[in-house]
């Protein structure tokens, strides 16, 4: 109540009046008087006028700054109505208000479009989360925009000069700009900009009041104490359930509840109040929860509403339609499933954007198939578009603005798409699906279309409506990246836990799928024998290489029994032992198949025992582990993997690298590979450099039949983008039928994904490559630019990705698709037998003396131990980060001792000191520092005694000269042969020199005798087979100069690349395209040398990495030039014996690319 008319509190309502001598109606606030400006608004709904402390302040300020003309600036944190107030305030002064979402793709002309028509018709301008356009366009919005219109407004202008055009002014225009201070991806504002906002700071509202009211408009009688119970829940549920990402229990959550409420109140109008309230909050809020908190929640509501127990507003109508369609769909109608798909539906019917959260594998896509069905079956004509936001960029999801020429490129994705669907006329249900981890760069900008606005804006100012037959549905794992302005609007949340579904309903979908009944029988048994005990135990013990969700070891386990269970291995009148001891060997691997030894325990040997104490009803034989066996299919035992393995052939024409020695690890994971390939399983391979992932995946691809698949190669590195992977997806495809795209003919297509771990992660943890496969294999389909294609054919996808030890973990969604085997460092037999096999058929080979293959044994367990002993004693730091030794290093010990010849080796001394000097040349060419050098002396000196006695004299004369070359008996005729004394190097060298300096610029070198030994290494690793060298040291150490001496010996051409400005990425493929046509075409042998200095770019060794790990650089010739080089090389392959298919081709020309191009 208020005395006097000059009160302040009731100057601070905002008042219409009308003036009869003027004929207009008049809005007046504190000392501010506007006109009404008769804006047609239809019957909107209205605010909740808060007392002072919030709404009230707010209208004053703003209405004060327009007065002022200013602009306004309400700020805070998410949900607290900032935009809502904004337009409010505009609907009482009758005034059209447009919201418009700012996004980083917004430039300073696009906004002064929008400027210019503000100021033309006079409209308000609400610009949501302000702050994510870049600072440099905020500073021009400021100056040339923002203030020339403020100052025409101050000079009464009715026309002015805005960014060089004369246009009119109506001075109702007023600007306002929202914002959340201090969450990811908003920058701060400039100061220029600052002076002509006046700020509001906007706080959390009083839910209380809010409530109550919204109550009242909805029907209800009992409000006031009605919302103290509803806040008071909310309030207790913040702060008693657990810190979920999903949780919000803010003003956005509370409004919806209301309205939820309130349609409940009319369709059940004799029901007390309270329980329809209570109704509304347990059956809108249950679907969100986690498990852990549902008792808490639970208890919240029956302590709140004591004695109230209402059922389920159920439809049993919709819900038989949904077990239809459940079973329609082979799945199976479990009480938990059919609940969630109908409280999807509830959520659709309240909120046009829902979150369905959960883990991989917990059945979401299945959720939302299933309504999806049981809207065709009700014959409702739903349609469903899905893409993955994270596989493409910002600018190909919401289009882009070329800023040249100020042209639009409308190729957005998402907003075609909604277009799309926009247009489409009839009422059906339209879900657009975002199935793809969630980061602020591109959800927030969809704010407008998640909040009450329901529009689209572009950068290019196109508007484009959200109809209400659409939804958005967002499939995530979780909302860890996404901030408070996406997690309020999401009110619409549905979570899915682990224990929902369980193991179980896949299984008996599997299980359901096999034709032979008493087969399902024995199957379902057996699933229920050993399911729970497997999982309970692997939840707390043994360790996996990289974490692998359950649902993905039971989805193994059925594959591999879909292998196994062929009509040939287990007929239809099969007993039950024969299901049993397949199933068993099934689980074994599918359990333990991803186990590997860390530096303590191995795992494999743990669970291998605890399986046997176990399960007995199916014997493992007693020595080794359950993984050293397979089953017989002939007499149905388990016989060992040794059984299997080929006997190895050396072919000297091979380098080491690339010779496969097949060991019982080897066997098994290529046994499995290959069931699984069958059957078209993709498979994963995981383990620490150099196990031999490649190599295995090579050789069991080259295996493949050549007219029934085709291969592709796709390297990773640090630099692929989605872009890049798709270019190279789709080159072995063509085109079928309208969008379809497969590979060629009828064969099938293996994609071969080499170090997976590679590319890089973003800032909100995703890998851009992997979405792209993921998406693959989810949906069948990948999302193309520039048109929706999809890839349909029989495809397998096989990788393998090196595991180093901290890098990686891939999202577990991409995970569960992949059969895992894990691939461990050979133990100590295994490379025995690979070594000796290969040094033993060497020495056999030629005429070597037969004193020499006895000494094999002795020398490769010399060479193992030294191994061991080398990498356990030199570990890498930061400084020696290249202190890394694995196979590769003993391959290239044994590949020098592979070079040697009966005149070379006389007797075993010999092969001693050649020994030696190989070991010498791979561990202590890498070391760096002086103290080094004398400890890996004495680890060599002891380990040769250990294994050897009265060793002295040949120790002695090894410490004095010790070095092999390829040019010890002249130049120009390569012989691994030793050195006969350093006179005798130096005249060799001094010639070659003279002989280098007569055709080439001059150098001139001292040879004195580092550089001797420097110029013999450096020659050695150019004479072996895929050799390719680091050189590290100081500046003007003579590294050029050697490496051109030791090429020139090895009649080897050197290129170096120019660097001229503006050399990139392209130059250097122009480059190594022509290198390549030289080594592979021509067959000349060329070195490419280069220096520090000339990686302009980091992504220069990238594809020095490509070059040197497969040979193969993507689109490093065009296709043209591709069908040129088969073309060349054609002849000599058929002159080599083999089928001169495309394929054949391109390998043969690749290797020998890698044969002669040295890096």
């Amino acid at each position: 109540q208020v005395e006097n008319s000059q009160a302040f509190v009731w100057l601070s309502q905002l008042r219409h009046r009308w003036d009869d001598e003027r004929k207009h109606c008049f809005a007046n606030i504190c000392d501010a008087q506007f006109l009404y400006s008769y804006e047609y608004l239809g019957n909107t709904p209205r605010l909740v006028i808060t007392p002072l402390t919030d709404r009230q302040r707010c209208y004053i300020t703003l209405t004060q700054s327009l007065h002022l003309t200013m602009s306004g600036a309400p700020a805070g944190p998410a949900g607290t109505g900032k935009t809502e107030t904004t337009k409010d305030l505009g609907r009482a002064l009758g005034i059209m208000v447009y919201v418009f979402n700012c996004s980083e793709q917004m430039d300073y002309k696009s906004c002064g479009s929008i400027y210019k028509g503000l100021a033309q018709t006079g409209a308000w301008g609400c610009f949501d989360e302000f702050n994510r356009i870049s600072v440099e366009v905020l500073s021009v919005v400021a100056v040339q925009q923002v203030k020339c219109i403020q100052d025409a407004i101050r000079d009464k202008k009715k026309r002015f000069n805005f960014q060089g055009e004369e246009i009119n002014l109506v001075p109702s225009v007023g600007i306002f700009i929202t914002m959340n201070p201090g969450y990811a991806g908003r920058t701060e504002l400039p100061e220029n900009l600052k002076a002509l906002f006046r700020p509001c700071a906007m706080v959390v509202p009083d839910f209380e009041l809010i409530c109550e009211i919204m109550l009242v408009a909805e029907g209800f009688i009992e409000a006031r104490l009605l919302a103290r119970k509803f806040i008071t829940l909310y309030q207790l549920c913040k702060e008693l359930l657990s810190k979920q990402d999903h949780y919000d229990w803010g003003l956005r959550a509370i409004k919806s509840v209301l309205v939820v409420a309130g349609s409940l109140k009319r369709s059940d109008p004799d029901r007390p109040e309270d329980q329809v309230l209570m109704r509304a909050l347990r059956d809108f809020n249950v679907p969100k929860i986690v498990t852990d908190d549902l008792p808490v929640f639970m208890g919240l509501i029956g302590d709140l509403f004591p004695a109230l127990d209402v059922p389920r507003k159920r439809d049993p109508e919709f819900e038989r339609a949904v077990k239809e369609s459940v079973l329609d769909l082979k799945l199976q109608a479990e009480d938990n499933f059919v609940l969630k798909v109908v409280q999807l539906e509830e959520l659709l019917a309240v909120r046009h954007s829902v979150f369905v959260v959960g883990g991989a594998g917990t059945g979401k896509s299945q959720v939302l198939r299933s309504l999806y069905r049981t809207y065709q079956l009700a014959r409702r004509r739903p349609v469903w578009a899905d893409l993955n936001p994270k596989a493409v960029t910002n600018d190909e999801l919401f289009g882009i603005i070329n800023p040249a020429t100020r042209e639009w490129k409308d190729a957005g994705l998402f907003s075609t798409i909604m277009r799309d669907l926009a247009n489409i006329s009839h009422d059906g249900p339209k879900w657009i699906v975002l199935d793809g981890d969630i980061d602020p760069m591109w959800i927030e900008s969809l704010n407008t279309v998640m909040d009450d606005n329901k529009v689209l804006t572009l950068a290019s100012n196109e508007r484009i409506p959200l109809n209400p037959t659409m939804r958005l549905l967002f499939e995530i794992s979780h909302l860890r990246t996404a901030t408070p302005a996406t997690v309020s609007r999401a009110a619409g949340i549905l979570y899915i836990n682990q224990a929902d579904l369980g193991w179980n309903p896949p299984v008996s979908s599997w299980v359901d799928g096999r034709e032979v009944q008493s087969e399902r029988a024995n199957l379902s048994i057996l699933f229920d024998k050993y399911l729970p005990m497997c999982l309970d135990t692997l939840r707390t013990r043994f360790k996996k290489i990289i974490p692998i969700p359950e649902q993905s070891m039971v989805q193994m386990l059925c594959h591999l029994l879909e292998c196994l269970l062929t009509p040939t291995n287990a007929p239809p009148d099969s007993p039950k032992e024969l299901y049993e001891l397949y199933f068993v060997f099934a689980a074994v691997w599918a359990f333990g198949g991803a186990m590997f030894q860390d530096q303590l325990v191995d795992y494999r040997t743990e669970f291998s025992k605890w399986w046997v104490t176990e399960f007995k009803t199916i014997k493992f034989p007693s020595q080794g582990t359950v993984f050293d066996y397979y089953i017989d299919p002939e007499s149905k035992k388990f016989e060992q993997w040794t059984k299997l393995i080929p006997k190895f052939e050396l072919d000297p024409e091979i380098p080491l690298q690339a010779c496969m020695v097949h060991t019982m690890e080897t066997m098994r994971v290529r046994f499995l590979m290959d069931l699984l390939m069958e059957r078209r399983r993709p498979v994963m391979l995981v383990g620490g450099a150099g196990t031999g992932k490649s190599v295995l995946v090579g050789d069991k691809l080259s295996a493949l039949d050549g007219d029934a698949y085709a291969v592709k190669n796709v390297p990773f590195n640090y630099y692929t983008t989605s872009a890049m992977l798709q270019a190279v997806l789709e080159k072995p495809l063509e085109k079928k039928a309208g969008r379809n795209y497969g590979p060629p003919g009828t064969r099938r297509l293996v994609y071969f994904v080499d170090d997976m771990n590679m590319p890089e992660v973003d800032a909100y943890g995703t890998v851009q490559p992997h979405t792209l496969i993921r998406q693959h294999l989810d949906y069948n389909h990948c999302l193309f630019h520039p048109s929706r294609r999809e890839i349909k054919s029989n495809r397998r996808v096989k990788k393998t990705q090196s595991r180093d030890r901290h890098f990686f973990t891939i999202n577990s969604r991409l995970q569960r698709h992949f059969c895992v085997f894990a691939l461990s460092f050979p133990g100590s037999e295994a490379l025995s037998s690979i070594y000796s096999s290969i040094l033993g058929q060497h020495l056999r080979g030629s005429s070597f003396p037969a004193a020499l293959q006895k000494t094999v044994p002795a020398l490769v367990g010399l060479a193992l131990a030294l191994h061991q002993k080398v990498s356990s004693a030199f570990l890498p730091t930061a400084v020696k980060f290249h202190y890394i030794f694995n196979l590769r290093d003993l391959s290239n010990i044994f590949q020098g001792i592979l070079f040697s010849t009966p005149e070379c080796i006389k007797v075993p001394q010999d092969l001693m000191k050649l020994y030696l000097h190989e070991s010498n040349r791979v561990y202590r060419d890498k070391m760096l520092e002086e103290k080094d050098f004398q400890n890996f002396d004495k680890i060599q000196v002891d380990t040769v005694k250990r294994f050897y006695d009265d060793i002295d004299e040949t120790l002695a004369q090894a410490q004095q000269m010790n070095v092999f070359c390829h040019f010890a008996s002249g130049v120009g005729e390569p012989k691994y042969l030793p050195a006969a004394s350093w006179e005798y190097l130096n005249r060799i060298l001094v010639e070659a020199l003279d002989n280098y300096n007569e055709t080439n610029a001059v150098m001139s070198l001292v040879l004195f005798e580092d550089a001797m030994a420097h110029s013999c290494r450096i020659n050695r690793i150019l004479e072996s087979p895929r050799g390719n060298a680091l050189l590290v040291g100081v500046g003007g150490s003579g590294k050029q100069s050697l490496t051109r001496l030791a090429a020139f010996i090895s009649s080897i051409e050197v290129f170096q690349i120019t660097l001229k400005k503006g050399y990139g990425i392209p130059d250097l493929k122009a480059d190594l395209a022509n290198l390549y046509i030289k080594a592979g075409v021509k067959n000349l042998s060329t070195l490419l040398l280069m220096t520090d200095a000339q990686v302009a770019d980091e992504k220069f060794l990238v594809l020095v990495n490509d070059l040197l790990a497969s040979g193969e650089i993507p689109d490093l010739f065009p296709d043209d030039e591709v069908e040129n080089v088969i073309g060349s090389v054609r002849n000599e392959v058929k002159a080599a014996g083999l089928l001169d298919t495309r394929e054949t081709c391109w390998r043969f020309f690749i290797d020998r690319v890698r044969r002669n191009l040295k890096v």
